[in-house]
């Protein structure tokens, strides 16, 4: 009688430590999926422009956000691709993405960015950038969710 009552207790502790991890896990997967809302991870295109050449008017400008919070900038200016890595965050509805050129016009390869955009929690992106070290640049970015 002792042995089926110890028997019953173990798995009655094992079953509320199955329930607890699945509900533990449940909040982290319906903290990324909630309703109304989308994920800021995905491909973004829109435009940029410069402060200091207004007359250029928008250009292309795209972000591809990863889950593991690496980032890929891909513009256009000077009729000249740039590709720029780099990381982001995201507190509340504000993105920071921090990159660095790897691919473009020589002069702005090693130039590292800085996007900072608010977050419409769906499909839009709305903010500034700038540069650092010299040349210094900076302008607006606005971008959309394409996937």
């Amino acid at each position: 009688m002792k042995k089926i009552l110890m028997s019953a207790v173990a798995l009655t502790v094992f079953s509320l430590s199955i329930i607890l991890f699945q509900i533990s896990c449940k909040k982290d997967v319906l903290a990324d999926v909630t309703p109304g809302s989308s994920s800021i991870k995905g491909l973004w295109i829109g435009t940029y422009t410069t402060d200091t050449h207004p007359d250029l008017g928008e250009q292309y400008f795209s972000l591809i956000i990863k889950p593991d919070g690496t980032m890929i900038a891909d513009t256009k200016g000077e009729a000249q691709q740039h590709l720029a890595p780099g990381t982001w965050t995201l507190k509340g509805d504000t993105l920071t993405c921090t990159f660095t050129c790897v691919y473009g016009i020589a002069s702005n390869i090693g130039i590292t960015e800085t996007a900072v955009a608010v977050w419409d929690k769906t499909t839009k992106l709305h903010g500034i950038w700038k540069s650092s070290p010299t040349p210094i640049g900076s302008g607006i970015i606005t971008l959309t969710k394409v996937d």
